[in-house]
């Protein structure tokens, strides 16, 4: 999903601009990875409390359990977050020498933004996830932040309206999705403090503000694809796609309802959750390098060299 995002966000400059670095694009993805994993671990690290307490665990939530299964150890944590840091130090350094279209400034401020957000979900002081504010992190950062980086690193000028409409279905639809993964982790995030949508509020209430933000990434998708895709056809196929994808997800969200049985995994739920998201990101992505490689001569220019003599 997030490679998805950022993907679209990168061919979304074709718009503007009709140019595109392979490098940097390749480089910014590989940072933006890196900074997830450092988000990961960092996670895993300081839930190690509610994972461990967790019965409802999944493919889906509970963490990936490697601390909790003895997998690896609170040592390996810490040096793997440490070569992660090392790495996106010197890779950083190479995207600044590589894309000169950009100032080393706002690619700077843009990888410390994703690091600030990364690392604050979980690590004191901030700990977003554990005041109530760990969904919006995720919905920004897996939606405006991923979007903006492969847009402004292509060159793209952030006052620029296209990434940021590209980037609210996305938003809703991964506030709904994460907002779903808190149900399952409820007791174990309640009997550790940690304040999630679901702790908060209770998962009936949980539950409803998932279907609204479903409805709302579905809705704003409609308009938004209209006033952004070029093509007619992909507007009306890709609005039909996620509309009814988004009637399938509110059904399955009906029916847990109804059960009332919120305490427990929801792995028939959380799949149309995670696809709704990808179809948000890849049919503007999918549009964009249709147009573009109709005609790649006379409206696309791919550099496949830096932006630099640093090579």
């Amino acid at each position: 999903m997030a490679f998805i995002a950022y993907s679209m966000g990168a061919a979304s400059t074709l718009s503007a601009s009709s140019k595109f670095s392979l490098p940097v694009y390749a480089l910014g993805y590989v940072l933006l990875f890196l900074i997830e994993f450092c988000t990961v671990l960092a996670n895993e690290y300081y839930d190690y409390e509610t994972d461990r307490i967790n019965q409802n665990f999944s493919m889906f939530t509970g963490g990936t359990r490697v601390l909790v299964e003895g997998r690896l150890g609170f040592r390996d944590i810490k040096i793997a977050i440490t070569g992660a840091l090392c790495l996106i130090a010197v890779l950083g350094l190479l995207l600044v020498t590589v894309d000169r279209d950009v100032s080393p400034l706002l690619i700077t401020v843009m990888l410390s933004i994703g690091l600030f957000f990364g690392f604050g979900y979980t690590v004191p002081p901030l700990k977003f996830s554990y005041r109530g504010l760990g969904e919006l992190v995720v919905g920004g950062t897996h939606s405006f932040y991923l979007v903006l980086c492969g847009y402004l690193f292509q060159g793209g000028a952030w006052e620029h309206a296209l990434p940021w409409l590209l980037s609210i279905p996305l938003f809703f639809a991964v506030l709904g999705a994460i907002t779903l993964a808190d149900l399952p982790d409820r007791p174990a995030d309640l009997a550790t403090s940690k304040r999630t949508v679901a702790v908060i509020f209770g998962p009936k209430a949980a539950t409803v503000i998932v279907s609204c933000c479903i409805a709302v990434a579905a809705l704003s998708a409609v308009p938004i694809f209209h006033s952004t895709l070029n093509s007619r056809r992909m507007w009306a196929a890709g609005s039909i796609i996620v509309v009814l994808h988004a009637c399938a997800l509110l059904r399955a969200l009906i029916g847990l309802l109804r059960s009332g049985a919120y305490d427990r995994r929801v792995d028939n739920v959380r799949p149309l959750a995670l696809s709704h998201i990808i179809w948000l990101g890849a049919i503007p992505l999918v549009s964009f390098l249709w147009r573009y490689s109709k005609f790649p001569t006379r409206n696309l220019v791919i550099s496949f060299s830096p932006r630099s003599n640093f090579i």
